[in-house]
């Protein structure tokens, strides 16, 4: 799967994203975060299945430290080592994912991070790779059909879409 980033941020922990949305979690991810000896951290299944971290009083992931560090960083979610970045295409014929800025964290962190024009790092990447097999997987479950039909691809994509136009409207 190839990647293409429109532009990005070197970010230094700011935590506005561990603020704003606590992460969700596949089985995955929450036994990577159990191995480290983190317990009850998780919130019910919602009404749709998803695991999400618990949040603390102030709203913010129960990971987030009062230095703005994240006591899982090593072993975080794809959601956040994809963080300022989401994905706002998915070329399925192709197979290329597109990434943009994530709004609105990464205008929140724009105070303490640096614009730079970067390239995608290895992590970011498998980031990408890991958020869009996730996405292609909950679609193929809503639609019952297998992960390799390209109805399923092409859901994923229109969903993909669908959220970014969301988004744009949230920006106006």
């Amino acid at each position: 799967m190839q990647l293409s980033v429109s532009m990005g941020f070197q970010c230094r922990s700011c935590g506005i994203c561990c603020r704003m949305q606590p992460p969700d979690v596949d089985n995955t991810e929450r036994k990577r975060i159990e191995t480290r000896g983190f317990k009850n951290f998780l919130e019910s299944p919602d009404e749709t299945g998803i695991l999400w971290v618990r949040r603390k009083k102030d709203g913010s992931c129960y990971f987030l430290d009062k230095n703005n560090r994240c006591a899982i960083y090593s072993v975080r979610p794809a959601v956040c080592r994809l963080e300022p970045f989401t994905i706002t295409d998915y070329d399925y014929e192709k197979s290329i994912v597109e990434l943009e800025l994530n709004f609105p964290f990464s205008s929140c962190c724009a105070g303490s991070c640096e614009r730079t024009e970067i390239s995608p790092d290895k992590e970011t990447v498998k980031a990408a790779q890991v958020m869009m097999q996730k996405i292609l997987a909950v679609t193929a479950e809503d639609m019952d059909l297998p992960l390799n039909d390209k109805r399923v691809h092409v859901e994923a994509r229109s969903r993909i879409l669908r959220r970014k136009i969301e988004m744009a409207n949230l920006q106006l």
